[in-house]
């Protein structure tokens, strides 16, 4: 819980509050709306030629290998989708619930030859938490931590569908990272989703609890024709935003 008399002094001393959207900027003024006046939005400044000519280096090469071994390792019939999550191991990512929505998943798509591996970046210090998690869904085979990695855009590019199963979040980079690279992309109902989705042109937006999440992520695997669709935006539109650092620019001036 925030202590609003006590943090009010420390947020009133500064001369501008950044948020990185409109939700966030909704949110903290519910707690400080005295602090209105000095709030200004500025959006995480990301490079779309950046994060493209990152996505081309070879530093996944393990990575690419354990993908090509998985799909040889399946029936003829059977196709393989693999998911990528990014992010601190912490409550806020939700990832202690990825091997029990990862299980629901495979479950519903049980009768449709599909079979699928969540490989997960990130480090923290809920790291034993999800391996508990994982061991006890019996999900060893299907949900995997790659650990920390300096660049994680070559994974971006080479999985099928990035995943942002977060409880909340401000505005994600990751989610953003992924449309760059034209990756469908699917995140949880958490407060800000539908500031950052346009759901069902850029990305989808499943429920937050467990067997929501893993009912919308089913059918999202199984509707190939939503998720070309998805391709098909993010190719026609650049969501880097370069010139959000002009907004900073312009108080330096101030």
């Amino acid at each position: 819980d925030v202590n609003a008399e006590l943090e009010l002094p420390v947020w009133d001393s500064f001369d501008y509050v950044a948020s990185v959207s409109s939700e966030v900027s909704k949110t903290f003024l519910q707690v400080f709306p005295t602090l209105a006046p000095k709030i200004i939005e500025v959006e995480n400044i990301l490079s779309s030629t950046f994060v493209r000519h990152r996505a081309e280096e070879i530093n996944s090469t393990e990575f690419v290998q354990q993908l090509t071994t998985h799909n040889s390792q399946l029936t003829a019939n059977k196709k393989s989708v693999n998911l990528l999550s990014i992010g601190r191991f912490c409550e806020a990512k939700n990832y202690d619930n990825v091997p029990d929505i990862c299980k629901k998943t495979l479950g519903l798509l049980k009768d449709k030859n599909i079979d699928i591996r969540w490989y997960i970046i990130g480090f923290g210090a809920d790291e034993n938490l999800i391996r508990q998690k994982i061991t006890e869904a019996g999900m060893q085979k299907h949900v995997i931590i790659l650990g920390k990695k300096s660049n994680p855009y070559p994974y971006i590019k080479a999985c099928d569908i990035y995943v942002q199963p977060s409880r909340y979040e401000g505005k994600s980079v990751t989610v953003r990272e992924a449309q760059m690279l034209c990756k469908p992309v699917v995140v949880t109902n958490y407060t800000t989703a539908s500031s950052q989705i346009k759901n069902g042109d850029d990305g989808v937006i499943v429920p937050l609890d467990n067997e929501g999440c893993a009912k919308g992520l089913a059918e999202f695997i199984l509707d190939t024709e939503k998720q070309n669709h998805i391709i098909e935006y993010l190719k026609a539109h650049d969501y880097g935003n370069v010139e959000e650092v002009k907004k900073i620019y312009n108080l330096i001036k101030e």
